[in-house]
């Protein structure tokens, strides 16, 4: 491993993030002019100050080191290390700016940059703008990946931004890297910018626009209300809005490439795709039918309507509320932890065990069942649309559901210790878990320490789909056959 790249990688990252945040910093000040207010003004400058330091710390090690090429193994490290590092300076910004605790501040910041959107801040409203657009900004950027904002505006890099894409996203819609960054950061803002129309349309204000379109298309769900969407709910056009964008959210980026270059004769023959809109279907039907059976003190028709919603938004891993969910009935809260499980598609702002890994997994039942009735002589082609799956693919998704599962089963029984119901624990688990953000209340200001750094551990590996779990057991594994 170069040691030196690793640390290219990480400050590249930082960097990357820094002049965010001052910009970020510098539209706070224009709220203070705008607005006459000495919060926006003093939270602006301590922004500027705070990623000025970062930035320019970070430069040097740029600078000297911008030649080094990162490869698949430093990548790897880069990565399970800067999902930490860059939480850890956005957390300074709410320590400084609304006082909170380095736990609540890393809490909010690490639920940030995975897209997640579980809060510990109680009235968002009552919060600067600036601190509000920061965290919006914090699920834009986590959930596209800070390396492809990188990649679209320091090209100068590709050297040190190669590896770290290759491992962070993997897929390309380009001939080169560079090129595919900056492909997926215009279909980004390209959606982000009509999401933010369509709920101007719907009556928010242009500010609540577009951190709520922000967050919709990254799938983060982080809310500018505390009531979240439900602030909202007497406006269809924002309710149904929201929805839609979370769903293009949560479709592959190659799918949302063709989408947005009108190739719906190509777009049609996705085949995870076509999978995704299945699953989603039967789970939006199933959970308005539970809301319509459990939630009897409803109209039936509003019932559906709010299950419909959260069905949406807990697949799609956004974490969007109209209603409380606290006081939920047990049934309907199993139905929200499948689709959040079952979460969006590969090569997405998604969170889950991802659609193609599902359908994979279900296919092989049909797979397997089939092999004992064909001739040795014959061979079973397996495939997920036009795409050749391989013995080695289908062990890959074997042990990913294996280790997420084991996770959430370890993690959600931690939690019921503390003195939650089960029910209760698995579904913040899984909110964690998928990087969703809906919540029954466990996740709260005054929720017990071991609770906060559980649920963070939860948004981390799920992000990063359990890339140290990996690295430290793949390494211990290679010793120990060295060994023998």
């Amino acid at each position: 491993m170069n040691v030196r790249a690793v640390v290219a990688g990480i400050a590249l990252l930082v960097f990357t993030v820094s002049l965010i945040g001052i910009v970020v910093g510098a539209i706070g000040l224009y709220y203070a002019y705008t607005q006459e207010s000495y919060v926006e003004f003093v939270t602006g400058l301590r922004f500027i100050a705070l990623y000025s330091i970062a930035a320019l710390l970070s430069l040097p090690i740029i600078l000297s080191l911008r030649r080094v090429q990162t490869g698949i193994i430093e990548g790897f490290v880069i990565i399970a290390v800067s999902w930490l590092v860059l939480p850890l300076i956005s957390a300074v910004s709410y320590m400084v700016t609304v006082g909170f605790s380095f736990v609540d501040a890393y809490f909010e910041s690490i639920s940030g940059f995975t897209g997640t959107g579980l809060t510990v801040m109680e009235s968002p409203q009552d919060m600067p703008k600036t601190v509000l657009l920061w965290r919006a900004i914090t699920q834009w950027i986590g959930e596209l990946g800070v390396v492809v904002v990188s990649g679209t505006f320091l090209p100068l890099l590709h050297r040190v931004i190669k590896g770290i894409y290759e491992v962070e996203r993997g897929a390309r819609i380009a001939p080169t890297i560079i090129a595919t960054t900056r492909r997926l950061f215009t279909i980004y803002v390209v959606f982000t910018f009509i999401g933010t129309l369509v709920l101007v349309a719907g009556g928010m204000n242009l500010f609540d626009a577009l951190t709520h379109s922000m967050t919709a298309i990254a799938t983060g769900g982080f809310s500018t209300r505390s009531e979240s969407i439900g602030y909202w709910s007497w406006s269809r056009v924002v309710v149904v809005g929201t929805m839609a964008i979370s769903i293009i959210g949560a479709f592959n980026f190659a799918d949302n490439d063709l989408l947005i270059r009108g190739r719906f004769r190509e777009l049609i023959h996705s085949s995870e795709l076509r999978w995704f809109l299945a699953l989603l279907t039967m789970l939006v039907l199933a959970t308005g039918a539970a809301y319509v059976v459990y939630e009897s003190e409803l109209e039936p028709l509003n019932a559906f309507y709010i299950g419909v919603y959260h069905a949406i938004s807990g697949m799609t891993t956004t974490g969007f509320q109209v209603d409380d969910l606290s006081h939920t009935a047990d049934q309907i809260k199993a139905l929200l932890v499948l689709g959040m499980v079952i979460g969006g598609c590969t090569f997405s702002t998604a969170g889950g065990l991802k659609i193609k890994r599902v359908a994979i997994a279900l296919k092989n039942v049909a797979w397997e069942a089939a092999s004992y009735f064909i001739p040795p002589t014959m061979m079973l082609r397996r495939r997920l649309g036009r795409e050749p799956v391989d013995d080695a693919y289908i062990r890959s998704v074997y042990n990913f559901i294996f280790v997420y599962i084991t996770t959430l089963g370890t993690i959600s029984i931690s939690i019921s210790v503390l003195g939650y119901s089960f029910i209760d624990s698995l579904f913040e688990t899984a909110s964690a878990l998928s990087c969703v953000g809906l919540s029954v209340g466990v996740t709260s200001m005054k929720a017990p320490l071991a609770v906060k750094l559980l649920l963070i551990t939860a948004m981390y590996l799920g992000r990063i789909e359990f890339l140290p779990l990996y690295i430290a057991v793949g390494r211990l594994y290679a010793r120990k056959l060295r060994v023998t």
